[in-house]
């Protein structure tokens, strides 16, 4: 099996480059998206492992993303993680609601992405 596969999608460029960068560089193999839209279309061709998304996004949203996900493709083995600037207890809730499985808020992201992307990708026990 070749390295695990992610997909960032992030609207703001230098944050995007940034973030995939890193996850490169830990020997993920990273694709991106800039907009809810492209995401979407992006994981129907690469079936990621990992969808590491923003909520503040162009064209559709991430919350917008995450009910797309949740009504057409129930039962994915794509693990969420919510990487985004939205901070209210509300965004948390409704974006677990909707299916991620983690939430980072960016002003905590250079510490815990990381950790956080291999704790999705670790096999139940």
């Amino acid at each position: 099996m070749g390295p695990r596969r992610i997909l960032l999608a992030e609207d703001d460029a230098l944050v995007r480059e940034g973030l995939r960068a890193r996850l490169a560089s830990a020997g993920y193999d990273v694709h991106t998206a800039r907009s809810g839209t492209e995401a979407l279309q992006r994981i129907v061709a690469l079936k990621p492992d990992v969808l590491v998304l923003d909520i503040n996004m162009p064209e559709m949203d991430g919350f917008g993303v995450l009910e797309a996900l949740k009504e057409f493709h129930p039962g994915s083995d794509m693990q969420v993680l919510v990487l985004t600037a939205r901070q209210t207890a509300e965004d948390v809730q409704k974006a677990l609601a909707l299916g991620a499985r983690d939430y980072i808020v960016k002003a905590q992201a250079e510490a815990t992405l990381l950790r956080r992307v291999e704790r999705l990708l670790r096999p139940a026990a």
